[in-house]
């Protein structure tokens, strides 16, 4: 019944109607069946036996003229205008055939029966029997009380079944079109009683996959339907401020954590960066001052191990706030951040920028930002060993990020998420906050994993709300 589950309301009503309809049509057929079948052969015998007594009544006249081709035409007559009577014959006293409607001759079976009757009484009988035709019911009826002879007439009940067979057909189709025309106005009401849900699923729908709409539902009715939209109006709305105020604070939250970035890079760029530049040069003046060779080697491993550290908080510096960002824009940025990546990383990575215009200062930063996590990704998780950049854009920034790896599936996804690995995840914050959309595909055989990120371009100058 699965397909029973997959139709919709109206669809499942229409059918629940349609077949008790024509549950209900069998039942009654069959039952119509049961019920006339033992009337209406009670009365094809009562019929059979007022056509013998007619054909008794006038074979009389012709029998004792000797008007033989009068009985005929008489038993050729009823046969004819009764289409449930298989044969007719009349037989003398002394069993010799006077008439029949037979085109082959008189099936000698047919003499033994009422052998008793036509000896011995004068009143009609019936008898049964199986014939290559049906069930056969045979009427003797005497003439002139049998000093003239019998009237012999098979009614073939084959009549009887065609008959009710034709007025079941009859029945049943009445019932089906009744039921098709049922079924077709429940579905119309149910379709219209099932229009308001269906708007309702439309906008529940919507709103699962992160829109909201920009005006609410019309309430027409006070029933149950209408109860539901105001429900649905008002969770709507109360979803709505709820996303708007999600990503007021979520914004405010990155803006803090940038600033505070920046002043960790600028602390460590300016107060530690400067501590160990000193603590160099004194460890370069100590060193000219020793006149022990082995002392004087020791000092100079011990500063050039301070300058490596002096290199270490430089990079991380930078990875915290670029100053590149700010000085030069997000295309020399990015270039440093590449840059870096392949320095110290088995990854060849291509970029191409076609910016029509500088981004302002806080989509600039998401670029990166974005850019800085993918790049991150390939290099922990996807095991590519090339990679590919492009960033274009006028009315909105387009950011295409590809690699070769081993591709990115909702699995990895799914269980970076339960190991709180929420790189992707803070991607999708950052572009949702700046209104922007993100897609996960793959272009094989070369590129396995292909990020598509798309942020309205808000060039500087200009503010952007969060």
């Amino acid at each position: 019944m699965g397909w029973f589950a997959r139709l919709n309301i109206a669809s499942k009503l229409s059918v629940m109607v349609a077949s008790v309809i024509f549950v209900f049509s069998l039942l009654s057929g069959f039952i119509l069946w049961s019920s006339l079948s033992e009337v209406m052969r009670q009365d094809l015998e009562a019929r059979g036996k007022s056509i013998a007594m007619e054909i008794s009544q006038f074979s009389s006249e012709p029998i004792q003229m000797g008007n033989l081709y009068a009985l005929e035409e008489l038993i050729f007559m009823a046969k004819n205008n009764n289409e449930f009577v298989e044969y007719i014959f009349i037989v003398d006293p002394n069993q010799k055939i006077m008439a029949h409607t037979f085109r082959n001759g008189i099936p000698e079976k047919l003499f033994p029966i009422h052998t008793y009757i036509q000896k011995n009484g004068t009143e009609n009988d019936i008898l049964e029997f199986e014939s290559n035709m049906g069930q056969i019911d045979d009427i003797i009826c005497p003439i002139e009380e049998g000093s003239l002879g019998y009237v012999r007439l098979g009614v073939n009940e084959k009549a009887l079944i065609m008959m009710l067979a034709k007025n079941f057909f009859k029945l049943v189709c009445i019932t089906l079109a009744v039921g098709l025309l049922g079924a077709w106005f429940v579905y119309k009401l149910a379709h219209i009683f099932t229009r308001p849900l269906e708007k309702l699923i439309h906008r529940a729908e919507t709103i699962s996959a992160g829109g909201f709409p920009s005006h609410p539902l019309t309430v027409r009715s006070g029933d149950e339907f209408g109860r539901l939209t105001t429900a649905m109006n008002n969770m709507a709305g109360s979803l709505q401020a709820g996303e708007i105020e999600r990503k007021k604070l979520l914004g405010h939250l990155l803006n803090v954590q940038e600033n505070e970035r920046k002043r960790i890079s600028m602390e460590i760029h300016d107060e530690s960066g400067q501590a160990l530049t000193a603590l160099i040069l004194s460890i370069r003046a100590l060193a000219n001052q020793v006149e022990d060779q082995e002392q004087r080697e020791y000092i100079l491993a011990v500063r050039d191990e301070t300058y490596h550290i002096l290199q270490k908080l430089r990079h991380l510096a930078v990875e915290l706030r670029p100053p590149a960002l700010d000085e030069l824009g997000i295309e020399a940025a990015v270039q440093n951040l590449i840059s870096g990546y392949q320095k110290f990383n088995n990854l060849t990575v291509t970029f191409i920028c076609h910016l029509q215009q500088q981004p302002d200062d806080m989509t600039s930063l998401a670029l990166y930002r974005i850019i800085q996590e993918c790049l991150t990704n390939i290099i922990k998780h996807s095991h590519a060993t090339k990679a590919s950049v492009y960033l274009e854009g006028t009315q909105w920034v387009q950011l295409i990020v590809k690699d070769n790896g081993i591709g990115v599936t909702e699995e990895i996804i799914k269980k970076a998420r339960q190991t709180n690995h929420l790189g992707i995840y803070g991607m999708q914050e950052r572009i949702q906050i700046l209104g922007g959309m993100m897609q996960i595909t793959s272009e094989k055989p070369e590129w396995m994993t292909v990020y598509r990120i798309q942020l309205k371009a808000v060039t500087k100058g200009r503010d952007m709300d969060v």
